[in-house]
């Protein structure tokens, strides 16, 4: 009868600290003629810098707004350079979403003035979830470092670096962020601290978020110790 009583209350525990599904997004960053499945992704694209009730990946309406308040370029399409075979962790997000890009520089480029920052803002958040941003960017064909900066900022901070150069692999994650108290998270883009490259390039390509309830397995602690108490006394 012990054993069976512990079995049980391990049963108990695990149904109290368990989270709540898991709400996942996918975001693409690039071309209008590059686009990822629209019942999947959310796609931002010249012309669309404002997406609200964006979906998860199931198409289901989330209710989160996302926009692209600071461009990352000043007009036409952006490149698709990128890659078209993604792997390892970035091939979650498929080639229509590697291949192309966002992309801002720190010098004029191309009778473009130099656009050295690019934000994206994330609201309607819900508050007491935990947000969690998979980044991926890649820019193929290049001997230099490309890489970018990462800045979170909601009612905590993150920051990350990420390589774009001829990348098809590697993601940047940065976990565990809450929205502000106006159910916002902000994403700032720059060029890293070892970009080196004479126009100071960096990329967004695209980003995954998760986000979740996070377990109240600690307040359910003592109700859970209790339980095994009384069924040993039982036994």
């Amino acid at each position: 009868m012990l054993n069976k009583s512990v079995a049980l209350t391990t049963i108990a525990l695990g149904v109290l600290s368990a989270a709540a599904p898991a709400q996942v997004l996918f975001l693409d960053f690039g071309r209008t003629d590059l686009q990822s499945d629209p019942m999947r992704f959310n796609n931002f694209v010249p012309g669309v810098s404002l997406i609200n009730n964006a979906i998860d990946e199931n198409g289901a309406i989330t209710g989160m707004s996302i926009e692209v308040v600071d461009p990352f370029f000043d007009s036409g399409e952006p490149s698709s350079i990128g890659t078209e075979t993604p792997m390892g962790a970035a091939a979650q997000f498929g080639a229509a979403a590697t291949d192309d890009y966002y992309f801002g520089h720190t010098t004029p480029f191309a009778g473009a003035d130099a656009n050295p920052l690019g934000i994206v803002e994330f609201s309607n958040l819900n508050a007491g979830y935990l947000y969690t941003f998979t980044i991926f960017a890649a820019r193929t064909g290049v001997n230099d470092t490309r890489d970018a900066q990462y800045n979170l900022v909601g009612g905590n901070n993150a920051t990350g670096s990420l390589n774009a150069s001829n990348n098809d692999s590697n993601v940047l994650v940065l976990a565990d962020l809450i929205a502000d108290d106006n159910g916002i998270i902000s994403l700032s883009v720059s060029p890293g601290p070892n970009n080196d490259n004479t126009n100071g390039f960096f990329y967004l390509g695209a980003i995954r978020i998760d986000a979740v309830v996070p377990a109240p397995a600690t307040a359910a602690l003592p109700g859970a110790a209790g339980l095994l108490l009384l069924r040993r006394r039982r036994a």
